[in-house]
């Protein structure tokens, strides 16, 4: 292996390590326990509620940021055609 992928690998451990950290204290769901008891099923409710419950919040502002970069989109590829 190289040194420059030992990095990444570090890193992506890291990153992965620090998002179950954030999630068992931030949102109360602990993935590791989840996985290692087999109730898979509880993991996809919490995940479920915590977007719905999002969606409820943040749809407005979801949906006019998805429109702009929609818009954008559109606009830059038409002006690159042209």
């Amino acid at each position: 292996m190289k040194k420059t992928s030992q990095k990444g690998f570090i890193r992506a451990t890291l990153i992965i390590v620090g998002a179950l950290v954030v999630l068992k204290y931030a949102y109360d769901i602990d993935v590791v326990e989840f996985l290692t008891t087999g109730n898979f099923r509880k993991i996809l409710d919490k995940f479920y509620n915590l977007g719905s419950a999002g969606w409820e919040k943040y749809r407005e502002l979801i949906l006019k940021v998805w429109d702009y970069i929609w818009t954008l989109a559109k606009n830059t590829i038409s002006k690159i055609k042209n």
